[in-house]
């Protein structure tokens, strides 16, 4: 194992006040990926002081939003999954969330296998389960829910897993074409400076607009006011203040999507890049890499889309 290295981030004050502020800047660190479970110790690098405690005798504990130092500790310890796979999860699990629908993460194939139909998953079926001819097959799982029954046909696994190495095979020819293209892309994807910018500017708004609050309502405790002025004066600092909190937050999805975005790419530009021969074998990580839906038509034909956006068929 390499050497452990802590970088310390130093302290900093709140950017906004505690009373008022329902929002707060993103901080940059060292960039890791957490695992599944949340649990940051499956790899071998973790963030320190994440969290402090405000009162030791009541135990309250805080978000530590620069308040106090924070470490962050490479080679810690031994990492119990690889980078890779720790990364490759938390691709999938962002994937997941985007669907806002259900789906089963039983199968590499769960979630990715969509009817040309209805849209709706395909979905692990059992036939003949009580005798020799038992096997599994995939359906779509609402083949049969609607007002018409679905065309689109079963598949079974080594079919699907047969003609997804024909489609990725097929990408060989152009790869340092596609490698260029996604080069680019992941390029224009990770350059917020734009949004960076706004947000900086919106945030340097919310903290005029918290300023002008905290003296309205000094000025209202000290000195006897006119209430519905008072009260008017408030409510307009908070319809601003509301208005601002909900622009930053929708940056702030703009590029967590962009990076989720950018992150797949760059999964699959790592696999093409790596395959220098035509795979004979179907792998599971290879699999999730590089997919990202695969649509069943009619006819039987199944067109993979790849996570750079291209697709082709098998």
């Amino acid at each position: 194992m390499a050497n452990k290295t802590v970088k310390k981030i130093e302290a900093t004050k709140p950017t906004l006040s505690a009373q008022y502020s329902t929002f707060t800047r993103k901080r940059k660190v060292a960039a890791y990926a957490r695992v599944s479970t949340a649990k940051e110790e499956q790899e071998n690098s973790f963030d320190a002081q994440v969290s402090y405690t405000v009162d030791f005798l009541e135990k309250k504990i805080k978000p530590n939003e620069g308040e106090v130092p924070q470490y962050y500790i490479e080679h810690s310890h031994e990492a119990i999954i690889p980078p890779e796979d720790w990364q490759l999860v938390q691709l999938e699990m962002a994937r997941r969330k985007s669907l806002k629908r259900k789906y089963s993460g039983n199968s590499v194939f769960g979630a990715r296998l969509i009817c040309e139909d209805c849209g709706g998953f395909f979905g692990a079926k059992v036939w003949n389960s009580t005798n020799k001819y038992k096997r599994t097959i995939w359906q779509c799982n609402d083949k049969f829910k609607g007002e018409s029954i679905c065309t689109t046909p079963h598949l079974v696994e080594d079919d699907i897993k047969a003609r997804f190495l024909t489609a990725y095979n097929s990408l060989l020819p152009s790869r340092d074409g596609i490698l260029s293209d996604c080069r680019m892309m992941y390029d224009t994807l990770t350059d917020t400076t734009a949004i960076d910018a706004e947000m900086e500017e919106l945030l340097q708004e919310a903290e005029v607009i918290t300023e002008l609050t905290r003296k309205c309502i000094e000025e209202n405790a000290s000195a006897a006011q006119n209430q519905e002025e008072f009260t008017a004066k408030y409510n307009s600092y908070e319809r601003r203040y509301e208005a601002v909190r909900k622009k930053v937050e929708k940056l702030q999805a703009q590029k967590e999507e962009r990076q989720v975005q950018a992150d797949s790419i760059s999964a699959f530009m790592f696999e093409l890049h790596e395959t220098d021969e035509p795979v004979m074998v179907f792998d599971e990580k290879l699999w999730l890499s590089v997919i990202d839906i695969v649509t069943v038509r009619h006819d039987g034909t199944l067109v993979f889309r790849f996570r750079n956006g291209m697709e082709a068929e098998a």
